[in-house]
């Protein structure tokens, strides 16, 4: 079922209609009867209009004392902006129920049919659509979905300017008109937004021409074969553009098809091989719908950090295996990454790269101790003298693991395992320090053919980086003392040395399982975590107040 009608009668029926200076003042019906209910809210602490809930226990109250409990919206131009907000939403991942549009619409009318002096009706439609306009604000400002409440250890929240109040700068909209604009900037007003935005009208409009057809199973469709469902396979990649070939009723499998089978592969981070095996036949098979929800979920995510970012910083994209280096909203560089596995996710948070450490040792952490190497030990020491690892007693001192009797310690040693700088340390030649309470970090590995890899959730939660030459010449600013045979000289000592950055260097870690490209090609990533949908449930369901109250 659609609101889109909905949302045309509403835009008809409000934007041409306020309220008479006439019948104001400030102990006028409409006054005393908005008072009435705003003295309702701040005692009981809630207030129901109809079917609708007023959300906003604290910015709405105040704006209407401030200005005598008169109605706000007595500019017919900001009852459009509002409308014309409210209608456009969907745009947006949003959805305009959530702002009140059902039960507005009912007001207008019982307004039409000849209660234009109801002072309880004009009352309860005032306050309606101030409501309507916090939360439209906050939302678009937070997000609707809490970020702490799926991940209590997030720390990318974000607050109102304390030098600026929220309530003054929406009671000077309204009372300039110019409501659209303000709404305009509340927006996350970054490229990746833009860019799912348009994401979301694309596949929207396909959904709405009747979506795409399935491709029926069976043995692996390669290029050169004859079969039937390559015509059905050729529709398919017809409709999101990956084949801008002719359409036709062949079943030859040829080479413009195994090219468009490519993009489509490199799309959805699956091996671009130009099969349609099974493991592209799932994903090529999967609704419209679901792909609509997830640019919504990823566009509820980017409300969540796309505000005021500094001007310089590395976007860390984990369900994405790549990171870049973003200037003033481009792309300065990027590279591949290797996350964390399905039992050992990298978090998501927000941190600053402070140092470089240069042939770094490796000291083994209790988990992978645990799971990893002690099961290993217990065959025999020949692990450790193979990776050039060492055991350390209390006192510091280096002890032969040939005479330790490793069998009997099931979960916790007496020592500290530290494996020696070099190429074969499970660090790499580097690793670049971000103070956090997770004890994750950057760094190189000395395993490097795991980049070639579509899907890289391969680590124990840390970040390996493919580039990290490239990456600390950047840290550190391209200088002259830091030219790219400098920093490969101080790799062939093999000595650890600690660099400190001449500026620290943001870095925002992210779980995005949709981008957009340059050239507008949307990218779809397999949710490795599994976190998508708690965001959709809690986009689907009705509007709830989370931690930042004060500003509703």
């Amino acid at each position: 079922m659609t609101t889109r009608p909905c949302i045309i009668l509403l835009t008809a029926f409000l934007v041409a209609w306020w309220i008479p200076a006439d019948v104001l003042s400030a102990d006028s019906p409409i006054s005393l009867a908005i008072r009435e209910q705003i003295d309702e809210l701040r005692t009981a602490g809630e207030l129901q209009i109809g079917n609708a809930s007023v959300a906003s226990k604290d910015m709405l109250p105040d704006l209407y004392e401030r200005n005598c409990f008169e109605p706000l919206w007595q500019n017919p131009r900001n009852v459009k902006d509002l409308t014309d907000e409210l209608g456009a939403i969907a745009s947006d991942g949003l959805n305009a129920e959530d702002y009140h549009l059902s039960e507005l619409l009912v007001l207008k009318l019982l307004l039409e049919q000849g209660n234009t002096e109801n002072a309880a009706l004009l009352a309860d439609y005032d306050i309606l659509l101030t409501d309507s306009l916090v939360r439209l604000c906050y939302h678009l400002l937070f997000g609707k979905v809490d970020p702490e409440g799926l991940n209590p250890q997030w720390n990318m929240g974000r607050q109102v300017n304390p030098d600026k109040d929220p309530v003054s700068a929406l009671e000077s909209r309204l009372r300039a008109g110019t409501l659209a604009q303000g709404l305009k900037n509340i927006r996350p007003r970054y490229n990746l937004y833009r860019q799912l935005k348009t994401a979301l009208q694309q596949y929207r409009g396909i959904q709405e021409k009747g979506g795409w057809v399935s491709v029926p199973g069976g043995p692996t469709l390669k290029p050169g074969m004859v079969d039937t469902r390559v015509v059905d396979l050729r529709r398919r990649l017809t409709v999101t553009g990956d084949y801008a070939g002719p359409l036709s009723d062949s079943a030859f499998f040829d080479r413009d098809l195994e090219s468009a089978v490519r993009h489509f592969q490199e799309r959805h981070h699956l091996e671009p091989d130009g099969k349609i095996g099974k493991n592209t036949l799932p994903v090529l098979n999967i609704p419209v719908k679901e792909k609509i929800d997830q640019i919504r979920v990823n566009l509820e995510r980017a409300r969540w950090v796309l505000h005021k970012l500094p001007p310089e910083y590395l976007w860390v994209d984990i369900a994405g295996f790549r990171m870049y280096h973003y200037r003033d909203d481009s792309i300065l560089w990027s590279s591949r990454i290797i996350v964390g596995n399905r039992y050992r996710h990298t978090p998501v948070f927000k941190s600053k790269i402070e140092y470089i450490v240069f042939n770094p040792t490796w000291t083994v952490p209790p988990t992978i101790l645990k799971e990893d190497i002690l099961p290993k030990l217990r065959q025999g020491p020949g692990y450790l003298y193979d990776q050039k690892i060492e055991v350390i007693d209390r006192d510091g001192r280096v002890v032969d693991p040939a005479t330790v009797d490793w069998s009997r310690y099931k979960t916790h040693i007496p020592f500290t395992l530290r494996q020696t700088p070099g190429p074969h340390n499970a660090l790499g030649r580097m690793k670049f320090i971000l103070p956090n309470r997770y004890s994750i970090f950057l760094h190189d590995t000395p395993s490097r053919s795991l980049f070639a890899k579509e899907e890289r959730a391969l680590s124990s939660g840390c970040i390996r980086v493919e580039k990290y030459l490239e990456l600390a010449q950047r840290l550190l600013d391209n200088q002259i003392d830091w030219s790219p045979q400098k920093i490969q000289e101080l790799i062939d000592t093999e000595e650890t040395q600690r660099v400190d950055l001449p500026r620290k260097m943001p870095v925002i870690l992210i779980y995005c399982t949709v981008s957009v490209d340059e050239n507008g090609d949307v990218f779809f990533r397999k949710d490795i975590y599994g976190r998508d949908r708690a965001v959709l449930d809690g986009l689907n369901e009705e509007f709830r107040i989370w931690q930042r109250k004060a500003f509703l």
